[in-house]
């Protein structure tokens, strides 16, 4: 009966010590696999990807470790001199254009880049007749998607020299056998409008039109040049200006405020380098206000417009911003001061990451469809690639 009664207690110990192991067996599967999802859930994943355009994300342990290359694409030799802006042409595949600034006697100029950073790169130097006038100390460039065209702005209070205000964006053509080829004593410029004295900055919009960052009057400026007049005519009655009032702007002298268009979103981003900050505005809001009295041209538009929704995108980190570029949801910004340029999330205006080119004055930053960056580094005359590691 003693010997039952043990065998029994004996069972039903071990049958407990099994249960409980099984139960902490059990938990600690349980914590394991909760440290696990918890592990997981801490790492940064989602910025693997983030800065493609500065690091090379295939060895993600090594992400953000191995600074970028840069590649010097053109200088002095290539007659860069002064450059403060660049832009792909959006048909012609690599071909990289440079926007020189010149002198105020002697007028701007350009340099096109075909294939370009390749074996076969070669580069021609061109400048209008007239630059004096059409290009006169030009601060921005940029090519419409749509036609090929391309606008340049004028940091000049009077493209005359006479102590007005006769001055603004022009239109060019990207025609070889039409732009800087002999026309009459206008030069090959398809088109101007002179109602922005110290326009800092410019962004294609749609076939001729495009956004204006006006330093005199203070505010930006959408320009529809229309039907263009041809080379070298004078024409300007069909042109279509709509100032918006509402988003103030000064200009930095000296240093550019680039904009760029996010397609997607409609929202157009400026470089504020005066007050070290970037602003966007939804160019799919405002409304027109008022008419404004004509500003040295006939035109066939000259508006007030209201009702305009912006905002100031980011100021942290900031000192000069000047060049600016958007590839996917990423916004790429360059800092004039500090030669840096810095990554920021479109969604969260969030600072991505950072690299320090170590160039002086970096000015106009642009991508290739590759989403490969360029960037101006006006300190030497020099236009560079950033090659992630």
């Amino acid at each position: 009966m003693k010997n039952k009664m043990k065998n029994k207690m004996k069972n039903k110990m071990k049958n407990k010590m099994k249960n409980n192991l099984v139960l902490l067996a059990f938990l600690f599967i349980t914590i394991l696999t909760a440290c696990k999802k918890d592990k997981k859930q801490a790492q940064p994943e989602a910025t693997l990807n983030t800065m493609p355009a500065f690091y090379n994300e295939r060895l993600a342990e090594e992400y953000g470790k191995i600074a970028p290359i840069y590649t010097l694409i053109a200088s002095a030799s290539e007659k860069v001199s002064s450059p403060w802006d660049i832009d792909f042409h959006p048909f012609r595949k690599n071909e990289l254009w440079v926007l020189n600034k010149g002198t105020e006697s002697t007028g701007g100029s350009t340099v096109t880049i075909s294939n370009v950073g390749m074996s076969n790169q070669n580069s021609e130097f061109r400048k209008d007749g007239n630059s004096w006038h059409f290009m006169a100390l030009p601060s921005a460039i940029s090519f419409s998607r749509e036609n090929g065209n391309w606008a340049t702005t004028a940091e000049i209070q009077d493209a005359n020299r006479r102590g007005g205000s006769f001055t603004g964006p022009s239109l060019w053509s990207s025609d070889m056998n039409v732009y800087a080829k002999p026309s009459n004593g206008n030069g090959s410029h398809l088109d101007m409008l002179h109602g922005s004295p110290y326009s800092m900055g410019i962004e294609a919009d749609r076939n001729n039109s495009f956004w204006v960052f006006d330093g005199y009057y203070g505010h930006i400026v959408w320009y529809d040049f229309s039907a263009d007049h041809g080379p070298g005519n004078a024409n300007h009655d069909d042109g279509r200006v709509h100032r918006y009032t509402e988003l103030p702007v000064s200009r930095s002298a000296g240093i550019p405020s680039h904009m760029v268009l996010h397609k997607p979103s409609s929202w157009l981003y400026i470089a504020d380098p005066s007050n070290g900050r970037i602003l966007r505005m939804n160019t799919k809001s405002g409304v027109k206000n008022r008419n404004l009295n004509l500003i040295n041209e006939q035109l066939a538009e000259h508006w007030e417009m209201k009702n305009l929704e912006w905002n100031v995108f980011v100021t942290a980190g900031l000192k000069k911003p000047a060049g600016i570029e958007v590839i996917g949801d990423i916004l790429y910004v360059s800092d004039y001061e500090t030669g840096e340029i810095i990554a920021f999330s479109i969604s969260t205006s969030e600072e991505l990451g950072r690299i320090n080119t170590g160039k002086s004055k970096v000015m106009g930053i642009k991508a290739d469809p590759s989403g490969k960056l360029y960037f101006v580094a006006n300190g030497s005359n020099e236009i560079y690639r950033i090659d992630p590691q």
